[in-house]
């Protein structure tokens, strides 16, 4: 991911943060962060990660991946294939459908699995 990739997120996630109407505490609290640190997770500072993007996308009760669409228009561009075709190709298991044949909630649940997983992974590998 480019610096402007991380530069246009973090504009939208200023944004985001705006819409979601909270107090900087408040929102500090969801989002698991210490008291004062949102202005230095919003200016890179302080790492952004999946677990954020998902807190605010439910307290806006938006799917994560808006904030990522939105947030990197040029990485998103940048792609050639979608998840599910990656998902459907890369395993022994039968095709999966692809991401277009999906609809916006199914398509939504498989991408929070994947990430839910991989961070089930990422703990795991942290706590040996």
């Amino acid at each position: 991911m480019s610096e402007q990739d991380l530069r246009q997120l973090r504009q939208v996630l200023r944004r985001a943060v705006r819409a979601a109407g909270l107090k900087n505490r408040e929102l500090e609290h969801r989002l698991g962060i210490g008291s004062g640190n949102i202005y230095r997770m919003l200016d890179g500072t302080l790492d952004l990660r999946v677990r954020h993007l998902l807190e605010l996308a439910d307290l806006l009760e938006i799917p994560p991946s808006d904030l990522l669409e939105l947030g990197c228009p040029d990485a998103v561009s940048r792609a050639k294939r979608r998840l599910g075709d990656v998902i459907g190709q890369a395993s022994n298991l039968p095709a999966q459908p692809t991401a277009a044949s999906l609809s916006l909630d199914q398509l939504n649940e498989r991408i929070r699995n994947a990430v839910q997983e991989a961070l089930q992974q990422q703990t795991r590998r942290s706590r040996r």
